[in-house]
């Protein structure tokens, strides 16, 4: 499967028309003042970009609020109700998220120099987001298991009850959208099978681990990059073959950031070769072309992935509580 064909999260190969006109640079200015980056990367990758802005930019004041998608997502949309956010940077793991955000008018459109390199399937058409990074869900069995699942579909049969584990959609963004995955090709008769046969779906990608690694429970729906961080986990992956799920995470700057020139900086450094090195070096994809994949991940190329189909974005973005709601219920029988 070539990748580029198998992710579209507009409805239509995207075209920014004249480049002189959409793209803008501000590589070359000197970038100063506090810029508030809320982020859902993992502490050591949030902390290892804030160093380096420091190092590039030494009058910028890069501040990082770091917490789960949901948490970052809860936290400013209360600032905004409460009249401003001091967030310039939104670069989370969540891309309904940022549908619907844009979809309230609630982001700056801003498309750096980097996207006429970036595949035009992960960078919005109107330039209010770009993907910086890539996740993939998969599953995880200890190295000596068995009895392994060829797919997510297999969560739900006998041989897997009361044996399998994922994190929880109501916290976790990409945990969320492997959720609207399910709801949007399975169905909600299968979800009610994963969770009905003993689904425990509770906190994050390394309390998933653990309970993989400590036998607890047989196999668990997680992110690679769990996996791939954990250097002496006896957790392997297994590739479904009803496909892994690919989650972008988008960056973008809101409306009403205080320091909207130090923000497109930011993008700017996300975006290129040294910002998606840290990336990378946290077990994530970059998008980036030519962006090594993380030490002991395979190319993109080479798995098979569920395709992102035109309108899928919008049609959860528009759903999402719906299927929070639904989920809620049926966990909480």
């Amino acid at each position: 499967m070539r990748w580029v064909g198998a992710m579209s999260l507009a409805a239509c190969r995207v075209e920014f028309g004249d480049p002189a006109r959409s793209v803008s640079s501000v590589e070359d200015e000197a970038p100063s003042g506090e810029v508030w980056v809320y982020t859902s990367l993992y502490p050591p990758v949030a902390e290892a970009v804030e160093r380096e802005l420091r190092v590039r930019y030494p009058t910028l004041e890069p501040r990082v609020f770091q917490a789960g998608s949901e948490k970052v997502a809860q936290r400013v949309e209360a600032e905004w109700s409460a009249g401003s956010s001091p967030a310039c940077v939104l670069l989370t793991s969540d891309p309904f998220w940022y549908v619907r955000l844009k979809s309230e008018d609630r982001l700056l459109p801003y498309l750096s120099p980097r996207v006429l390199q970036i595949d035009r399937s992960f960078v919005d058409p109107d330039g209010t987001w770009t993907a910086a990074r890539l996740s993939l869900v998969v599953l995880g069995v200890r190295d000596d298991a068995v009895v392994r699942p060829a797919a997510f579909a297999d969560l739900a049969t006998p041989a897997f009850r009361d044996r399998a584990t994922s994190g929880d959609p109501l916290a976790s963004g990409t945990m969320f959208t492997w959720l609207a995955f399910l709801a949007e090709r399975e169905g909600w008769d299968t979800i009610g099978a994963i969770e009905g046969n003993g689904l425990v779906a509770a906190g994050g990608g390394s309390a998933v681990r653990e309970r993989v690694e400590s036998g607890e429970r047989a196999v668990g729906v997680m992110l690679l990059e769990n996996l791939l961080s954990a250097t002496s986990s006896r957790v392997v992956p297994v590739f479904p073959t009803d496909g892994a799920v690919v989650v972008p995470g988008p960056v973008a700057i809101p409306r009403g950031c205080p320091n909207p020139g130090a923000a497109k900086v930011v993008v700017d450094f996300l975006l290129s070769p040294e910002g998606q090195a840290l990336l990378v070096a946290g077990d994530m994809y970059g998008v980036l072309p030519g962006t090594p994949a993380p030490d002991g991940a395979p190319a993109l190329d080479t798995i098979g992935v569920r395709p992102w189909a035109p309108g899928f974005a919008e049609r959860a973005a528009a759903a999402a509580s719906d299927t929070k709601a639904k989920w809620a219920a049926l966990v909480s029988r």
